[in-house]
C-alpha cells in the first residue's frame, strides 16, 4: 500500500542517538536546548521564545493556557482543523466558535473572523492548511489589536508569507513533529510565544508548574541549600517536556528539512501538471504570491459521489487516501449547532492523495495513472 504520509529517518539520526545513549542522559537536557536554538534560527526568532514539548497537542494547550484562555472567553477556530485545538479550548473552560473556510485553499476566511468576533473573543486559531500560508494581512486586520492570533503551523514547518516564516506573525504558534510530519522526531511539538514573559510562564506550565527559580537537587546542594529537595510551584500544570532522544532526532531532521521540502515541491508540481487534463477534478491552488508552502498535503476536489468511489478504487489499487480534516463543527461531541457551508462542501468533495519525500517515480506514476483510469471509466 502506498501510504499517504511518511517520514525519513536514517543513519544520520541513528548516529545522533548513539551520542545520547552514550551520555546516559535521556530526559530533557542539552539536546532539547540545542534543538530549541536551531529551530529558533530556522524561524528567525529569539531562542528564548521557542519551547520544545512532547507533542503539538501539549503545545496548543500550554500556549492557550499561557495566554490566559479560560471560562467566559471565546476562541474562534477554523473548522477545518484537528480536534486538538477545539478540545484544548474546551478543556480550559472557554467556548469554541467555529469559522468557515475558503472552498479551495481550506484556510480560514478572514471575513469569518469579523462576523464571529465579540467582546468575549480572546484568541483566533488559524491553520495554514497543508502548509499553504493563509492570507495573513487580512487575518491580522480582522483580529485587530485586542484579539490574540494563534497560528497552528503543524503543517507549515517551512512555509513563509511575504518572506516571513509562518508561525511568527501572532502572539503564539505551534508546530508538530509527530511520526507522519515532514520533520519527525516520533512525537513532539514546538511552541513560540512572541512575548518573552509569556515564554517564562509557558516554561513553568511545561513542567508541572515548577517555579523558574527551581534548580536541580545537585545544583541546590552545591549552593549549600539546607534542604535541597524542596521546591516551589508557580502554577498547577502537567508534565509536557520532551527528551534528548527525540530532540537529537529532530536536530538531524532539521538539517535535512530543505531537501524534504524540495522533493515534496517537485511531486506537487508533477501532480499539478499530470492531472491538469482531468476535467472532473479541481486541483489545489498554488500558494499566494510571495508565499512558500511546505507542501504537506495535496488535495483533489470532485463531485461528492465520485470522491468516495475514487478513494475506494485507489485503495483497491494499493493507494491509500483520506480527507484531512473532518470539520470540527460536525464533531458530535462539540455540539456546535452551526452550519458552515463551505466546510461542509469541502468535507463532501475533497480527497488527500499521497505526498511525501519517500514516494518514488514509480509510485507517483501509479497514483496518476490510477486516477486517470478511474475517471476514464466514468466517461
Amino acid at each position: 500500500m502506498i501510504s499517504i504520509f511518511s517520514n525519513s529517518l536514517g543513519k544520520e539520526e541513528h548516529h545522533a542517538l548513539e551520542g545520547v545513549f552514550a551520555s546516559r542522559w535521556l530526559g530533557a537536557g542539552k539536546e532539547c536546548s540545542l534543538f530549541e536554538e536551531a529551530f529558533a534560527r530556522h524561524l528567525r526568532v529569539p531562542a528564548h521564545n521557542v519551547l520544545l514539548l512532547n507533542s503539538c497537542t501539549a503545545a496548543i494547550y500550554v500556549g492557550l493556557k499561557t495566554l490566559g484562555v479560560g471560562p467566559g472567553d471565546e476562541v474562534i477556530i477554523a473548522t477545518v482543523n484537528f480536534v486538538a485545538c477545539a478540545s484544548a479550548v474546551l478543556e480550559l473552560g472557554a467556548t469554541a466558535v467555529f469559522a468557515d473556510v475558503d472552498q479551495h485553499t481550506l484556510n480560514i476566511l478572514p471575513e469569518e473572523i469579523s462576523r464571529l468576533k465579540t467582546p468575549q473573543t480572546k484568541v483566533v486559531i488559524i491553520l495554514h492548511y497543508g502548509g499553504h500560508p493563509a492570507p495573513m494581512a487580512e487575518i491580522i486586520d480582522a483580529c485587530g489589536p485586542e484579539i490574540a492570533l494563534f497560528e497552528d503551523s503543524a503543517n507549515s514547518v517551512s512555509s513563509t508569507y511575504d518572506g516571513q516564516p509562518c508561525g511568527t506573525f501572532g502572539a503564539a504558534a505551534v508546530w508538530s513533529f509527530d511520526a507522519m510530519k515532514i520533520l519527525s522526531m516520533g512525537d513532539g511539538g514546538a511552541l513560540y510565544l512572541r512575548n518573552p514573559v509569556h515564554t517564562d510562564i509557558a516554561r513553568s506550565h511545561r513542567f508541572l508548574g515548577l517555579s523558574g527559580q527551581t534548580v536541580s537537587g545537585k545544583d541546590a546542594m552545591a549552593a549549600n541549600r539546607a534542604k535541597w529537595w524542596e521546591y516551589e510551584l508557580d502554577h498547577l500544570s502537567g508534565r509536557f517536556i520532551s527528551n534528548d532522544i527525540a530532540a537529537a532526532i529532530g536536530r538531524v531532521q532539521l538539517q535535512r528539512l530543505s531537501g524534504f521540502i524540495e522533493t515534496r515541491k517537485r511531486i506537487w508540481a508533477y501532480y499539478q501538471q499530470a492531472l491538469a487534463d482531468v476535467s472532473a477534478l479541481t486541483l489545489p491552488p498554488e500558494p499566494l504570491p510571495g508565499c512558500e508552502s511546505s507542501y504537506y498535503f495535496y488535495w483533489l476536489q470532485m463531485a461528492p459521489d465520485q470522491r468516495d468511489a475514487l478513494a475506494h478504487y485507489l485503495s483497491s489499487e494499493g493507494i491509500y487516501t483520506t480527507f484531512r480534516y473532518f470539520p470540527l463543527h460536525l464533531v458530535a461531541r462539540y455540539n456546535a449547532g452551526v452550519q458552515l457551508p463551505n466546510a461542509e462542501w469541502v468535507n463532501a468533495t475533497t480527497l488527500n492523495i499521497p505526498l511525501h519525500q519517500n514516494l518514488t517515480e514509480a509510485d507517483i506514476d501509479k497514483i496518476v495513472a490510477a486516477i486517470k483510469t478511474f475517471f476514464a471509466s466514468l466517461a
